[in-house]
Order: C-alpha cells, then sequence, then structure tokens
C-alpha cells in the first residue's frame, strides 16, 4: 500500500503537467503520443541500469563505488538506448500524425524537444539511482524497491514537465541551433556505442534496446489514443490529470501480482487459483485507493464541475482494465514458466505497456460514451 502511494505521488505531479498544459497538448497532439512511451522508456532504462548495478552487487563483480568501470558502461548503456528509443519514438509520433493529419511542430523541433528532454532527465535519474543503489547497499539494503520507486516516480513525474517546458522554448531558439544539437547528439551515439563495442559491452544496448523500443513504442500508441481524444479529455481535465497514475499504478500491481506468482510456481511447482484470486482483490483495493488518492489531489487543483462523471469513468474503467490485466499476467505467468522462461523478465515489461495502452484505450472510449450521453 505505503509504495503504491509513493508512486502515486510521482504520478500525480506528471498528470497535473498534462492537466495544465492542455493547450499545449491541443495544439500539437504528437506530445502527447510520445509522452507516455517516454514515460515508459525511463523505467526500461533505469530500472535496468538499477537492476544491472544492485546484481552485480550481490554478486560481487563491482565494488559500491561511484567512479567504477562498471558504471561508466553502465551509465553509457542507458544514454545510448534512451537517446536510440527517444528518436524512434519521435519519428513514430511523427509518422502517426503525418497519416492521420495531427498538427505537429516541425521534425527538426520535435527531435530537439524529445532528444533534450531525455538528457535532461538522463542527467538528473542516473546519477540519483547509482548513488541510491551504492548507498542502500552499503547499509546492507535491497536497493530493488526503493529503484522502482524512484525510477517510476520521479521519471514519470519529470517526462512531462521536461518535454512540455522545453517544447514552449522552441520559439525562441534558431532553427540551425536545434538542427545542429540533433546532429551532436546522433553522433554522441555513435561515438558512445562505438566504445562500447571495443569493450565489448555491446550485448546489454542491444538486448535492452529491443525490449525498449518494443514496450515504449507500445505505450505510444496508447498516447496516440489520448491524442485522438483530446478534444473529450479537455471537457474532463481530471480524467487526464488522473491517467498517469491510473496506467502506472495498475502496471505496478501486475509486477507484484506476477512476481508473488514466479516465487510461488518456483517453490511449490503450481498455483493455487484460489489464492490468486483472493491476491487479485486485495491488490486491487490497495490500488483503487491508490488511483481514488490521486484523483482527490488532481481533482483539488481545479474547478471540479465535472467530478462525478470523471469519478465515474475512472472506476469504471478501472474494473475493466485492472481484471483484464490481472488475468493477462496469470495467462502470461503460467505460460512463461511453462516454456522455462523466466516470468520476471517477461510479464512486467509487457503487463507495463499492457496497462498503458488499455489505460488511454478504456477511459477514452468510456469518457467519449459517457459525455456523449
Amino acid at each position: 500500500m505505503v509504495p503504491l502511494l509513493v508512486l502515486a505521488v510521482g504520478e500525480v505531479v506528471a498528470g497535473l503537467t498534462l492537466r495544465f498544459n492542455i493547450d499545449l497538448l491541443t495544439a500539437y497532439p504528437v506530445l502527447m503520443i510520445v509522452i507516455p512511451g517516454l514515460m515508459d522508456l525511463r523505467g526500461d532504462v533505469y530500472g535496468a541500469i538499477g537492476y544491472r548495478l544492485t546484481t552485480a552487487l550481490h554478486l560481487g563483480e563491482v565494488e559500491p563505488r561511484f567512479f567504477t568501470r562498471f558504471n561508466l558502461f553502465n551509465t553509457l548503456t542507458g544514454y545510448v538506448v534512451s537517446l536510440i528509443v527517444s528518436l524512434e519514438l519521435s519519428i513514430l509520433g511523427a509518422v502517426l500524425s503525418y497519416v492521420f493529419n495531427m498538427a505537429m511542430m516541425d521534425p527538426v523541433s520535435l527531435l530537439f524537444a524529445v532528444t533534450a528532454s531525455t538528457i535532461i532527465v538522463f542527467a538528473i535519474l542516473n546519477p540519483v539511482v547509482t548513488a541510491s543503489t551504492i548507498t542502500l547497499f552499503k547499509k546492507g539494503v535491497d536497493p530493488s524497491g526503493f529503484v522502482a520507486v524512484v525510477v517510476t516516480g520521479v521519471g514519470d513525474a519529470l517526462t512531462p514537465f521536461t518535454l512540455l517546458s522545453v517544447s514552449l522554448m522552441l520559439g525562441s531558439l534558431p532553427q540551425l541551433v536545434k538542427a545542429v544539437f540533433v546532429v551532436a547528439v546522433v553522433a554522441s551515439i555513435g561515438v558512445a556505442y562505438t566504445y562500447l563495442v571495443r569493450v565489448r559491452q555491446e550485448r546489454p544496448v542491444m538486448e535492452n534496446t529491443a525490449s525498449s523500443i518494443i514496450a515504449a513504442s507500445g505505450s505510444s500508441l496508447g498516447g496516440f489514443i489520448a491524442a485522438s481524444s483530446l478534444g473529450t479529455l479537455a471537457k474532463a481535465p481530471e480524467v487526464l490529470g488522473v491517467l498517469p497514475a491510473f496506467n502506472a499504478l495498475i502496471g505496478a500491481s501486475m509486477g507484484h501480482i506476477g512476481n508473488i506468482m514466479n516465487i510461488e510456481l518456483h517453490i511449490r511447482g503450481r498455483l493455487s487459483h484460489r489464492e490468486y484470486r483472493r491476491r487479485i482483490l486485495v491488490e486491487a483495493a490497495a490500488t483503487f485507493t491508490s488511483v481514488l488518492a490521486a484523483y482527490v489531489v488532481v481533482l483539488a487543483s481545479g474547478s471540479g464541475s465535472t467530478w462525478a462523471s470523471s469519478l465515474m469513468v475512472v472506476s469504471l474503467s478501472f474494473i475493466i482494465v485492472y481484471f483484464l490485466s490481472a488475468f493477462t499476467t496469470m495467462y502470461l505467468t503460467l505460460e512463461s514458466f511453462k516454456h522455462g522462461w523466466d516470468p520476471d523478465n517477461i510479464v512486467f515489461p509487457l503487463m507495463t505497456t499492457f496497462a498503458d495502452f488499455n489505460g488511454y484505450l478504456v477511459v477514452s472510449l468510456i469518457l467519449g460514451f459517457i459525455l456523449g450521453h
């Protein structure tokens, strides 16, 4: 319960950022397309940075110090993956905007805004995650839980704030400056990756990039649904404000449920379906309480003129998305275990994307139906 509430704080900040920038998002829907993908990317990249370091510390492969070769390789890997996927998401957003005739800034400005915001977040989160992981390990505390909260909560709070802040400054920057910056970013990716290849550390880049592109692109497709529904969401901005918390909390809950199932399968070799149903209900109650807490905070920040219909939308959407996600989590965990795969490496990344996509889809559909009647 407490970790979910802590996570909700970061998501509320992200949601409020979206709510109070609805005019900018309506003017440039492409930003709404890329934001969910970038938020998903933060979790994929910085979660991997933290977990790789945690594993290496537990195995004694690296000393608990900030300046080590391992941390250099880990940092460069995160940098390369972050920017490659950011470029891919920019292209995806531009293509979807062009095909579906949505307004967007020019391609160079879009690339500049996305990559600049990614570098800003990287400069903040990478040292925080690395230093926190090392500090907790030195104190005898398992960093895994802290990494999950920091990466998801802080990363999601920073992502829309930095992207929208940079986007608001685009008009004051010469086009040449933006173009040179983008070229320099691409060149830095090439230099960093070449170095990692020379020291034979390219495999984590390829693995992390492949999984991140799939997951982040899926989340951006959810963002595309939201971008297509911005007119409707603008009528109930508190729904838009609670969406990041809604999606992230359900995704985090699925990760927790999947992990518990995985442990039970490895220990007992089977799953108690009765116990799983009980676990789902307990997790659902805790998660919904956290979603409601986030909703109340978002609601208190505005007029709340549509609070009744918004609450109905959030509640109905939660029931549908949560239980659909829960049974999908059970299926994926059982199938991956049956095939000899580690469910922890499959279920959490897939279910966070699943929650992102279906959260935006179901909420947009139900909101449109209720407001239409």
